[in-house]
């Protein structure tokens, strides 16, 4: 008998905001290394909410008790997956920045900042079809899209440094919310070139690189 896909926003232990056990030994390390891995798999193969916690301890060959004792629902485990996503996304921009700031002595030119950071954050998750399918899974749920706005207002906090050089700009006020304009609708505009086809996609994303250029060339000191 088939069992009924548990819902992605229905906790089956508690809610989505409480936090399970943290391995503390070598052995529940590996145990909790062994659970994502399977359960990103199935979110690869099924989406996120086909996920089911039987089939995750079934495929880790662990008891289902154990499961639970780190993620309380599968809920908790599709966030810490996208929670490891945005780190290796947040890890791919810092990079990007500075290289920009050295090759252009900390001035780099917008068009070309603007260019070489929205190809780097698209191309994550085009070649990445585990990365895309967990951004899928945690855009599909209420309680994780919080984790979605978090993240917006991270990236904003660190994208203000290198867009007052970029801009030549030092006040804040004027900064920040360009920032988080940039890194909501780069997000945004992502999501939706993904799910169209050549040449729309590569369209699109010129269109919106074109529209961040003259948006943040319009606040050029």
């Amino acid at each position: 008998m088939t069992n009924p896909p548990e819902s992605l926003s229905s906790p089956a232990r508690s809610t989505a905001g409480e936090a399970g056990r943290q391995p503390r030994q070598e052995r529940s390390r590996h145990r909790v290394e062994t659970i994502l891995d399977v359960a990103l798999a199935l979110v690869v193969e099924q989406g996120a909410e086909a996920l089911a916690m039987r089939e995750v301890a079934r495929r880790a060959d662990v008891q289902i008790s154990s499961i639970y004792q780190y993620f309380p629902s599968k809920a908790h485990i599709i966030r810490e997956l996208a929670k490891r996503n945005l780190a290796r996304v947040r890890l791919l921009l810092q990079d990007e920045v500075r290289r920009l700031l050295a090759e252009f002595d900390d001035a780099p030119p917008v068009a070309e900042s603007v260019e070489r950071l929205v190809d780097a954050y698209f191309a994550h998750y085009r070649d990445q079809p585990d990365a895309l399918a967990v951004w899928a899974g945690a855009q599909s749920d209420h309680g994780l899209r919080e984790l979605d706005l978090e993240d917006t207002r991270s990236t904003a906090e660190f994208l203000v440094m290198p867009l007052q050089r970029i801009l030549g700009r030092d006040d804040r006020e004027t900064v920040y919310p360009l920032a988080l304009l940039v890194s909501e609708v780069t997000g945004a505009a992502a999501r939706l070139a993904l799910a169209l086809e050549s040449p729309l996609r590569e369209q699109l994303i010129a269109r919106h690189k074109a529209m961040l250029v003259a948006t943040l060339e319009a606040h050029r000191t």
